[in-house]
């Protein structure tokens, strides 16, 4: 079974994300599963990590290990052996672009392919829900302060279609509808504090709190997707 828990944002360090969060692990069916959290698109920072540790380790009873790419990087052979070897992947919040660079540079991207087919649960936040489809909704030129837009960025393709997360920020909304009216893709939106649930070939919604929601969006056409007790087909989202 191949599994995907995007999730739209939120703070874990604030336990935002929390009833999510539970989700995740609870969905490896073990009772201390392995977590291993990718920060890349952070920069890997110790509190973030620090968090991670605190949230899926101490509170969730997850065995939690990081992924290094950028400071001491992991060797090869390390890091092969804790993607490979995880129950739960999850990604970090940060810059897309940067992090899907040094991904593919350390082969990244491809032994998480090799995870997801072999079952590994995928899942992340922001960037860490991003990297999963074909197509992004990324913020990385603003944080990279090179341009003050969003850019439509090319993932890791494991789930077709273009996602949108923290749809209910700022301007992310009238971007992303812009966006996809100058195309033929179907977009997918999360707003903060909503996942998305991808196993096999059907999708649900999951809820960290009650208000928040998810779309699907084509040209002209907003619909709000309510299956959070109940898998549809894949294929009415993405098609």
């Amino acid at each position: 079974m191949t599994t995907i828990i995007a999730i739209g944002g939120g703070e874990i360090r604030d336990l935002e994300t929390l009833a999510i969060d539970e989700y995740i692990v609870k969905s490896a069916a073990k009772p201390q599963p392995k977590a291993l959290f990718i920060p890349t698109a952070s920069g890997e920072p110790e509190g973030y990590i620090e968090t991670f540790q605190r949230v899926y380790g101490g509170h969730l009873g997850s065995q939690t290990d990081t992924l290094h790419l950028i400071h001491d990087p992991d060797p090869p052979e390390t890091i092969k052996r804790k993607i490979l070897s995880a129950d739960i992947i999850y990604v970090g919040g940060g810059d897309t672009d940067r992090m899907l660079t040094i991904w593919r540079q350390h082969g990244v991207d491809k032994l998480l392919k090799e995870a997801y087919q072999r079952g590994v649960i995928l899942s992340g936040l922001s960037a860490g829900a991003i990297c999963w489809f074909q197509y992004g909704h990324s913020d990385s030129m603003k944080i990279r302060k090179e341009a003050d837009e969003y850019i439509l960025l090319e993932a890791l393709g494991f789930i077709p279609g273009v996602l949108c997360p923290h749809f209910n920020e700022g301007d992310r909304e009238a971007d992303f509808l812009n966006m996809l009216g100058r195309t033929n893709m179907t977009g997918i939106a999360l707003e903060n504090h909503c996942a998305l649930e991808i196993q096999n070939d059907q999708f649900k919604i999951i809820k960290a709190h009650p208000n928040a929601k998810a779309y699907k969006i084509s040209k002209g056409f907003k619909e709000e997707l309510t299956n959070t007790d109940k898998f549809l087909p894949l294929a009415y989202l993405v098609k």
